[in-house]
């Protein structure tokens, strides 16, 4: 583990929620791909008008074979004491942060609402009554600007800091030959509709380009990690797989699975991911967008880089 880069991607630059945040993360991201030899490209894309999307990319786009996906701006703040986070299940992930997103939202405008009926019967002054009328507007404003965007979460080593040192790491390790044939996507607006995924599986297709997508999640720590893929890629999961350091399940995502997360834009891809497992088996993060996201492991970053590394190996 190169401890000045995890340092950076972790600490210095580790909230990418707002768009100057990004763009701090992105002059340091290309120096350090430059100085591995990559040369960058932009890809945009917008949604909506309004939704603006920036990911990227470090590679040969004419001659990339391999491309290593890393979602890189941060989540939202959840206010909520326990949540849980499936990388290989958007469904899931939606039904169990619905309480985590909405609750404390309906709360504050219960509590708004209280307060209005509290104070309305003890106003006689039209001034007071205009102030208070004006502070519960801008409470409302700041109610649906939270619905609808959200407020930066500060900590976020695990989600997706670590994955960012993983693939400058692996960056780094590489020869000329293999920067050829390997590129690295960082893909912006991880959430609903993927749209940084969207966009960039848009631009593969106008390139003629149909890569094998290694899609990195939740990297930086668990006691399990898997590889899930794509239907029709059980076999590309396994080569994936069998470099681990040990014996790891593979899992296949089904279309509902594949809702809400950058594998519903990919054809040929499969996804890494560590954390725990509930009782069903299924994998699980605890505490991402909370200040609890503080969490990595060096070595278990590390075996993921080893494991990336001795598959680009193999496909030479």
């Amino acid at each position: 583990m190169n401890q000045s880069i995890f340092d950076q991607y972790t600490k210095n630059i580790g909230t990418r929620f707002y768009r100057f945040q990004k763009h701090k993360f992105e002059k340091s991201l290309t120096k350090d791909m430059e100085e591995a030899g990559y040369e960058k490209t932009v890809f945009e894309g917008k949604k909506m008008l309004v939704i603006k999307a920036e990911d990227y990319f470090y590679g040969n786009l004419k001659r990339m074979k391999t491309v290593i996906v890393v979602p890189y701006d941060t989540p939202e703040r959840k206010f909520w004491h326990k949540v849980l986070y499936f990388p290989f299940d958007g469904t899931k992930t939606m039904n169990k942060t619905f309480v985590a997103t909405y609750i404390p939202i309906i709360l504050l405008y219960v509590a708004i609402l209280f307060i209005l009926y509290a104070t309305g019967k003890l106003i006689t002054s039209p001034e007071i009554a205009g102030m208070i009328s004006l502070l519960m507007f801008l409470f409302v404003f700041f109610l649906v600007y939270f619905m609808l965007h959200g407020f930066a979460n500060h900590i976020n080593v695990n989600r997706n800091s670590s994955a960012i040192v993983a693939a400058v790491q692996l960056a780094k390790q590489l020869n000329k030959d293999e920067r050829q044939r390997v590129a690295f996507l960082f893909t912006d607006k991880n959430k609903g509709s993927y749209l940084g995924a969207k966009i960039a599986s848009n631009r593969f297709e106008k390139e003629g380009k149909n890569p094998n997508i290694i899609c990195l999640d939740c990297i930086g720590t668990g006691s399990v990690t898997k590889v899930s893929f794509n239907p029709g890629n059980r076999r590309f999961a396994a080569e994936v797989a069998n470099e681990y350091k040990e014996k790891i399940q593979t899992v296949k995502m089904d279309e509902m699975m594949r809702i809400q997360t950058p594998m519903i834009n990919f054809q040929k891809a499969v996804m890494v991911a560590s954390g725990e497992v509930d009782e069903n088996n299924r994998l699980y993060v605890l505490g991402t967008g909370t200040r609890k996201d503080k969490v990595a492991d060096s070595q278990h970053i590390d075996s993921i880089c080893d494991m990336l590394y001795s598959y680009i190996q193999k496909q030479k």
